[in-house]
């Protein structure tokens, strides 16, 4: 409960900074900063595998999901200067896929700039990650749309599966 609160108001002043700062690619409201994340895992943390049906019913309910650590994959949806360099946005899956397109949820990913430096949209990736619960923000088209948010802890650029 105490993130959820932390976490809602540094997302609204990082949604006002982005909203004022004119973009109209994507302006997210709710989003929490890096200096404001909870604390990373202890490097004996564990992260659960999950099936395809798994990562389905935590993307349905991510806000009962809170604080449980999982791998997940996925495609780099979009990673510039709008999400700034501690924010993405991906397609997520529990498994891995072949296509980009199979991956089947729009989720924002947060985390260390460090960790993000080298990794750029239409990529291929495997993460490490913490169910933050979800989190709403504005669309291009002037729309708002509530996705899955997660605390990248770890995140490893792969190469696309050879069809």
């Amino acid at each position: 409960m105490k993130n959820r609160a932390i976490t809602a108001v540094i997302s609204a002043a990082l949604g006002l900074i982005l909203a004022a700062s004119g973009s109209t690619a994507l302006a997210l409201s709710g989003m929490p900063t890096a200096s404001a994340q909870a604390p990373r895992p202890a490097p004996t943390a564990t992260y659960d595998d999950l099936t395809a049906r798994e990562w389905a019913l935590i993307a349905k309910d991510p806000d009962a999901h809170v604080g449980e650590r999982y791998v997940v994959y996925g495609v780099v949806t979009q990673a510039d200067a709008v999400t700034g360099a501690e924010l993405l946005r991906a397609d997520v899956d529990g498994i891995r896929h072949t296509y980009a397109y199979e991956y089947p949820t729009n989720t924002v990913l947060t985390g260390d700039a460090k960790a993000f430096a080298d990794v750029v949209a239409d990529d291929v990736f495997v993460a490490k990650v913490e169910v933050l619960g979800t989190i709403t923000y504005e669309t291009q088209l002037g729309g708002e749309t509530t996705v899955p948010s997660l605390q990248v802890d770890s995140i490893t650029v792969t190469p696309p599966t050879p069809s």
